[in-house]
């Protein structure tokens, strides 16, 4: 199980956020989690499973302006996972909004609006879908997986529409290997195929 420490953060706008933040290396690039409704224990087993090369932070955001906003704090382009459609929102309309704020998205229980897809694809996407879970369909994750160019798929087994919640080390390990193929250290062959990983 992974610590964290709360912290409250003044936007440039003036308003405040509240954080959970996960200790990390000073040189790991920031996870920001969006997934309203959900807690920094929800995702404490997940983030110990993590690689040591990105540094979690539970946003508790409200739109992809505070979105952006918070990655202006931050100071770089973050990697966003979006938990649940209201996240799943907030992440797509950030890209649309500010590309560069992010340098990937991970998108879970959530669709991307077909409206949005010409603006994602520039981008790095990882669609995490649980192979259980009954939010997003399999036909709808592969639909996304397909639309968005610079995407992969993959659907744990053991997981419902919370992945990171329902079998943590799944997810993970489905995240990790995200950031591996997104760091270049993969077989080109296989990046447009969905993954199955039975764990």
């Amino acid at each position: 199980m992974a610590d964290f420490e709360e912290v409250s953060v003044t936007l440039q706008s003036g308003s405040h956020i509240k954080i959970q933040a996960w200790e990390g290396s000073d040189d790991a690039q920031p996870l920001v989690i969006v997934a309203p409704s959900s807690s920094a224990v929800d995702w404490n087993d997940f983030v110990a499973f993590l690689a040591p090369t990105h540094a979690s932070i539970l946003a508790n955001v409200s739109s992809s302006l505070e979105l952006l906003m918070l990655t202006w704090e931050i100071g770089e382009p973050v990697l966003v996972m979006a938990q649940g459609q209201p996240a799943v929102d907030i992440a797509s309309n950030l890209v649309a909004i500010a590309p560069a704020a992010a340098a990937g998205i991970i998108v879970c229980d959530g669709e991307i609006d077909t409206d949005q897809v010409a603006e994602m694809h520039e981008i790095s996407t990882l669609v995490l879908r649980g192979r259980q879970g009954k939010s997003l369909s399999h036909a709808a994750a592969v639909k996304m997986h397909e639309s968005l160019k610079n995407s992969t798929l993959i659907e744990p087994e053991n997981c419902g529409d919370f992945p990171a919640k329902d079998n943590p080390e799944a997810a993970a390990s489905a995240m990790n290997l995200f950031l591996s193929r997104a760091s270049g250290s993969f077989d080109e062959a296989s990046e447009t195929e969905p993954i199955d990983p039975k764990a």
